[in-house]
């Protein structure tokens, strides 16, 4: 069945003047267009296969390498969609997505309208189990810390590294640390609520408008994560605006710490801006080098993947 149709992108990618790093890019980035999933939030990469969430879908769905969907699981049930979608004011939002430990995903609503949005998934690839977890709590916790007064809750990424999980959040760019399994339990039990290590990243400008975290991965041989981030015209964290524009970068988290230091990389396209969601590493390369995988939304319901290789301190 033929379910996508090949949209080429010619794109000019250059690097803004605040990078610190004049050697990070990204090399050979192509772009296919992909038709019934919609409103791409999040790529995740298990085994042959990619996983795939959308901010208003109730599926994940499993492409294969060559982004051809293979099946769609069903996340929650007795939602209303129309044309596979969800109504903004019942969406869960799932923004977040990331693979632990190459045997469960981790889904994570965003958070920004409880309690719809206040959910956490795991699902279990070995016999294709899926938990369903209400994080209220959670989040609220969340709200209370003092950093986060004066700021909304949006959680737009995740990655997982050496038993850590990180989640980001999009308006004050903030990443949380936990250990995973300290977290997961709390899930579980509702007691232990564990104290994340946190940190406020300062990111580029578009137009005098912060970037905004979107999307992460952790590199498994090397201590760094890939982070998208994008620039959206809007005063809060639940309505959409004008898109203006989206970053790749890392951030060193070596010796049990996350880097202040963080190089990034605009990336342009003749004639369209991309709102960049999420990335996944496809293959750590030699010579500081990975071939990724990013995903983008329109926010009128189409999704595109693109593909390239990133560089970084050469």
């Amino acid at each position: 069945m033929k379910l996508f149709s090949y949209i080429f992108l010619l794109l000019f990618l250059m690097i803004i003047q605040s990078c610190s790093n004049k050697d990070f890019k990204i090399d050979d980035l192509k772009s296919l267009q992909i038709n019934k999933i919609p409103s791409g939030s999040g790529i995740t990469l298990y085994d042959r296969n990619y996983y795939v969430i959308g901010d208003d879908s109730p599926f994940l769905f499993v492409l294969n390498k060559k982004f051809e969907i293979l099946d769609s699981i069903l996340l929650i049930d007795s939602v209303y969609t129309v044309d596979g979608r969800i109504s903004k004011s019942q969406k869960p939002d799932f923004e977040a997505l990331e693979n632990i430990n190459e045997k469960e995903l981790v889904i994570f609503g965003s958070g920004s309208k409880s309690p719809k949005r206040d959910v956490f998934i795991r699902v279990l690839l070995n016999n294709l189990t899926i938990e369903k977890y209400c994080i209220s709590e959670f989040y609220d916790s969340l709200k209370k810390l003092p950093i986060m007064q004066n700021s909304e809750l949006n959680i737009e990424g995740v990655a997982y590294y050496d038993e850590d999980i990180f989640l980001f959040n999009r308006q004050n760019n903030l990443i949380l640390k936990y250990n995973y399994e300290e977290l997961l339990w709390y899930f579980k039990n509702k007691n232990n609520l564990p104290k994340p290590i946190i940190m406020q990243c300062k990111l580029p400008t578009i137009n005098d408008i912060e970037a905004g975290f979107s999307g992460a991965v952790a590199l498994k041989n090397e201590p760094l994560i890939v982070f998208t981030a994008s620039v959206e015209n809007t005063e809060n964290a639940y309505d959409d605006g004008e898109i203006l524009g989206s970053f790749v970068g890392v951030i060193n988290i070596s010796n049990n710490t996350i880097s202040d230091v963080i190089d990034y990389y605009e990336i342009s396209t003749k004639g369209e801006k991309l709102k960049i969601e999420s990335v996944s590493i496809l293959k750590e390369l030699d010579d500081q080098k990975a071939d990724i995988v990013l995903i983008s939304d329109d926010d009128k319901g189409n999704s595109i993947v693109l593909n390239g290789t990133l560089s970084w301190y050469n």
